[in-house]
Parts: structure tokens; sequence; C-alpha cells
């Protein structure tokens, strides 16, 4: 008896994918831009953060408060 090997216009060839590889090169290469802006944005808020914290002016010596007097009223 014959083997009949029918191909299909839409059927892909079986391919054996490896188990257990979370970043492959497909990965990368889609999430790429996002980790190239992320990165920048982070960079960018933290220059900003530094500036502003930078132009808080400087707290003066806290001083006590002086009293009126040195004396003691004992009633």
């Amino acid at each position: 008896m014959a083997n009949q090997h029918t191909k299909r216009i839409d059927a892909k060839p079986a391919t054996e994918t490896k188990k257990g590889t979370y970043l492959t090169k497909d990965n990368w290469e889609v999430m790429k831009p996002f980790v190239h802006f992320a990165f920048k944005s982070i960079v960018v808020i933290g220059s900003v953060m530094f500036a502003i914290v930078k132009m808080i002016p400087k707290a003066l010596e806290h001083k006590p408060e002086e009293r009126k007097s040195g004396k003691i009223i004992k009633i």
C-alpha cells in the first residue's frame, strides 16, 4: 500500500520550541524600544528630582527662643 502524504497550503511544519528560555532574541527585539524608553525616562525623572532638591534653600541654624528674662517667679 502506498503512503499518502498530502500537503496543505496553510499547514506549517512542526518546529520544536525550547522550553525554559524566557528571554529569546525575538522577545528582546520586541521589548528593546520599551526598555530603552523606560531607562531614559528614569534618568530624566532622576535628574529632575535631583535639580529640585538642590534648589531647595538650606535651613538656617535652629536657635532656641529666648525668654524675656531669666527670672523665675514663684507664687
